[in-house]
């Protein structure tokens, strides 16, 4: 019963030092947060509707991806806030894997994005979700523009007013969907996970 109370009380002791950092505000409406990162992403898994089956990881054969172990991502985000705690802006990125045969894929992002910023200053934790397209190409096959989704956390330091420095990850959700039943055997979904270190500029 004693242990029970003990984290109870740390518990109740942890949310009301966390109410100040919810309750104070930094950015107003029209502030305005500018984002470069640069990574990683590592292929988690990409299901093949026709085929009712979901390869995970890296690697070839068996039930991998076909992707080798980790590709590479880049990307400018530009977000204005609508209210103390929500920003509303754009992402466009560039990101590549590489199959086990040395073929080349390439992704280029362009998505709307929405921020929720609940601990804001010094220290920020930007939770985020996007939506939109990706150009995507294989270099010795074609290209389309299926749907991307993303969602998006980390953590930020602002080691003066404006300029901060931080580390992102997230999920990446690709879904890559034909409509004309002459190419629904192509219907699949990929999935990613970005690593990324980040510098923004807020003002």
């Amino acid at each position: 019963m004693k242990k029970r109370t003990m984290i109870i009380t740390l518990v109740l002791l942890a949310i009301l030092s966390c109410m100040p950092a919810f309750s104070a505000t930094y950015y107003d409406n029209g502030s305005q947060r500018f984002t470069i990162t640069a990574g990683v992403n590592f292929p988690i898994s990409t299901t093949l509707f026709d085929e009712n089956h979901t390869y995970v990881g890296s690697g070839y054969g068996g039930n991998k991806t076909g992707f080798t172990l980790l590709g590479g991502y880049g990307s400018l985000t530009y977000q204005m806030f609508v209210n103390p705690y929500f920003a509303l802006g754009g992402e466009i990125g560039y990101g590549f894997n590489y199959y086990v045969d040395d073929a080349l894929l390439t992704n280029v992002p362009m998505q709307f994005k929405v921020s929720f910023i609940p601990l804001q200053g010094t220290i920020e934790i930007p939770l985020s979700l996007g939506a939109g397209f990706s150009y995507m190409s294989v270099s010795d096959g074609g290209a389309y523009m299926p749907f991307f989704l993303s969602f998006e956390t980390g953590l930020d330091w602002y080691i003066t007013d404006n300029w901060g420095i931080g580390v992102k990850s997230g999920l990446w959700v690709i879904p890559e969907l034909y409509f004309d039943s002459s190419r629904s055997y192509q219907n699949a979904l990929q999935t990613f996970i970005p690593l990324t270190l980040s510098v923004t500029y807020r003002q």
